[in-house]
């Protein structure tokens, strides 16, 4: 009886990267639970995965009032969040994205980020997000679930983020990725909401926008998942036990690299949650007009 148990445990640990095959086998699953990230007319017209709860990417963050930044709220704050959508310690949960806007990719994935710092990996986002699911065929609901409140207990895994103050000190120590754009990377380009170039010095570019694609028959946006990642992370020298630090401006790219990192088997990452609001608000060095690698770190420092 406890070898059955245990395979029908096995047959239901939830990957990483969800195929909508695997979700819709799962519907039925009494521990299941089912996060979209949309708004409310999307969830109500359009529709949604039937049993999902409904998110934004508001709702999971708040704003450092001495630096702007935006950065994940309290362990006590997403407990209680948690257990009013019926999660518990032993729940598999889904997140998936309507795919209206990139505000609701990256609130996916900086969920995924979330639940892995509260000690919760039993957690995926499905491949393709809604699109793929209608495209499919797949049932959609139009109702509001009924919920039985959890009772999930976090355990915090500090390992998982990071400070200004660590990154600084580890300049030229510990590989540091940078997951805007190139041209903000190089400093010729910035987002509007920044108000310096450059990048964190000896950091190299990996764009998570890269990866974000329109699809024409849907008009839906939708991640490409880039296989390329793991060869990446290889050709910067990089073992899968190596500790690596992911920025990006305001941290919820550097969570969308933490995703990708992982699905592709790297780890040891730290996201600094912050990212380049806070750091520039600090007027902490920043390089800029040079490409750098984790092998030739120039380690000069261009403030600007």
């Amino acid at each position: 009886m406890l070898l059955l148990l245990l395979l029908v445990s096995i047959a239901f640990s939830v990957p990483k990267l969800v195929s909508p095959e695997w979700l819709k086998e799962n519907l039925s699953k009494k521990n299941l639970v089912i996060i979209e990230f949309g708004d409310t007319q999307s969830y109500l017209v359009e529709g949604h995965i039937p049993g999902a709860v409904l998110t934004e990417k508001e709702q999971w963050r708040k704003m450092d009032p001495e630096t702007g930044a935006l950065v994940r709220r309290s362990v006590e704050y997403y407990e209680k969040l948690f257990r009013s959508w019926g999660i518990n310690n032993d729940s598999e949960v889904v997140i998936y994205y309507k795919g209206n806007t990139r505000n609701e990719i990256l609130g996916a994935v900086y969920a995924y980020w979330v639940f892995h710092l509260l000690g919760h990996k039993r957690v995926g986002i499905l491949d393709g997000g809604w699109k793929e699911w209608i495209k499919k065929g797949y049932p959609v609901s139009y109702e509001e679930p009924e919920i039985n409140r959890g009772n999930f207990k976090a355990k915090y895994n500090k390992e998982l983020e990071t400070n200004w103050k660590y990154v600084y000190e580890n300049i030229g120590k510990i590989p540091i990725i940078d997951g805007r754009l190139p041209d903000f990377y190089f400093g010729i380009g910035k987002f509007p909401a920044a108000k310096k170039y450059g990048h964190i010095p000896c950091s190299v570019p990996f764009s998570w926008e890269w990866w974000v694609k329109r699809d024409r028959e849907t008009e839906k946006l939708y991640i490409e998942f880039p296989y390329y990642a793991k060869e990446f992370l290889r050709n910067q020298g990089l073992k899968p036990e190596d500790e690596v630090i992911l920025f990006c401006f305001g941290g919820t790219g550097a969570a969308f690299l933490y995703w990708v990192f992982d699905v592709s088997g790297h780890k040891n990452m730290k996201v600094y949650d912050a990212s380049k609001r806070e750091w520039e608000a600090l007027n902490l060095p920043l390089n800029r007009y040079v490409w750098e690698t984790f092998r030739d770190c120039r380690k000069f420092f261009y403030t600007n």
